[in-house]
Order: structure tokens, then sequence, then C-alpha cells
């Protein structure tokens, strides 16, 4: 992803290195702060954007971005197995916390 602007309190809308924005796979966003980011969408398929603190994941800093999703309706399967692991998860998380 692209960086396009970071740092305390309301973005002002100003875009910090428009010609050259920083370019990043993760980022410390400040408490209060703003995050500012532009990514291409040119990969079909369903991916997460998430925060690497699994209690913060449960807390609701997940997302999924859903690039192309025509192509992922016209070209691509979704494997059965994925019931499967969908419902395996289910039952790990309704049974077993994370110490951390």
């Amino acid at each position: 992803m692209y960086e396009l602007a970071s740092g305390a309190g309301e973005w002002n809308g100003t875009v910090t290195n428009p010609s050259n924005p920083a370019r990043r796979d993760t980022h410390v966003i400040r408490g209060n702060g703003h995050y500012v980011f532009q990514y291409d969408a040119d990969n079909p398929g369903v991916w997460p954007f998430h925060c690497h603190i699994a209690w913060h994941v449960s807390a609701g800093l997940y997302v999924n971005l859903m690039e192309r999703p025509a192509d992922i309706r016209d070209h691509m399967q979704i494997p059965q197995i994925m019931a499967q692991t969908c419902r395996d998860w289910a039952t790990f998380t309704n049974g077993t916390v994370i110490e951390q």
C-alpha cells in the first residue's frame, strides 16, 4: 500500500508526498490519529486488512477488501474445503481464549 498521509488528529486532506508516496505493508497508527493509504486493486480476491493484535481484530479492527468481484464470480472457484475451514474456525474461537 502507499502511505498518503499519517499523523495526529484529523486528516486535513493533504497528501504528504504525492509524486513518490512511501510504500508499506504495515503501519502503526497513532491513538486519535489518522492513516490515509491507497493500494492497487489489481489482484482478484477477498483480502484481509487487519490489525496484527488478535484482541484488536476481535474488537473489529478488521475488514475484507474485495478486488474485482466480477472476475471472482466469473473465473474463480471457491474450494469446497473452505466451508469446513469456517466450521473448524468457529469451533476453535468458541472454545479457545488466547492469552495476550
